[in-house]
């Protein structure tokens, strides 16, 4: 049978267990950096690492583009979490590079990983999970990044059942828009929720309108005001509004 499959019909408190081992096994003596972002998984891994008793800190990078509900629930439920902010906003970001593509995103750089790099702790624990793609499953669970950093990945073998049983067993809080329907709760404004059937980014418009209000706004005024010729080459569109229909479409 298949590794996959094995860890599909593994009990969850052995693969808690488990996990909770692999946090100890590796806890440096001046304790884990815990990226925490309010997603179920980032809940499930903190709670691990709590559970572990080893010493952590956990982080947040408030993007700025966050949904205000998982703004809000981090504010209530995790005090402690310390909240890291990027030098430059999503705002001046497009206006300065461009709006992010799937293969461009200048942004998980500059508002996610930048803002922590001052950080001393190296050892750091992220939520990944096999599960969420192929590229991800394809890395190791403990893995090598810039800046001699190391992250571990507890719950990298956890199916999305096992995060959420191991939520309803402990009654942890979550955010409320999971029970909305949201499967995913990271950035509202985000170039994975493109293509060509735009029914996923039309839902995060049609529910946070005034921040994609803004979005095209800055658009418009990058595409106006602030491409390279380079640019402009590349992106023929007649005018910023067939420029952002493209943008929202993949260009597909």
């Amino acid at each position: 049978m298949p590794r996959s499959q094995q860890q599909h019909m593994v009990p969850v408190q052995t693969m808690v267990d488990e996990a909770i081992d692999f946090i100890r096994a590796h806890e440096p003596p001046e304790g884990y950096f815990v990226a925490f972002s309010g997603g179920k998984d980032s809940i499930v891994m903190l709670e691990l690492v709590r559970m572990a008793g080893v010493r952590h800190q956990a982080f947040y990078s408030a993007t700025g583009i966050d949904p205000p509900e998982v703004v809000q629930f981090i504010r209530n439920h995790y005090p402690d979490v310390k909240w890291l902010r990027p030098k430059m906003t999503f705002w001046e970001g497009i206006r300065r590079h461009q709006p992010p593509f799937r293969m461009r995103r200048w942004c998980c750089d500059v508002l996610k990983k930048d803002p922590s790099k001052h950080i001393p702790l190296k050892s750091r624990c992220v939520g990944i999970r096999a599960e969420e793609s192929v590229r991800r499953a394809a890395r190791d669970r403990i893995d090598h990044a810039k800046l001699k950093q190391i992250l571990f990945k507890p719950i990298f073998d956890w199916r999305e059942w096992h995060v959420w049983d191991f939520i309803d067993g402990l009654g942890l809080a979550y955010p409320s828009l999971y029970d909305e329907g949201f499967d995913r709760i990271g950035c509202i404004i985000c170039p994975f929720l493109c293509g060509k059937n735009t029914a996923r980014i039309m839902r995060h418009k049609n529910r946070w309108p005034g921040s994609y209000r803004v979005f095209e706004k800055v658009v418009t005024d990058w595409w106006l005001n602030y491409r390279t010729e380079k640019q402009k080459k590349l992106y023929p569109e007649q005018c910023p509004e067939d420029y952002i229909r493209a943008w929202y479409r993949g260009f597909e």
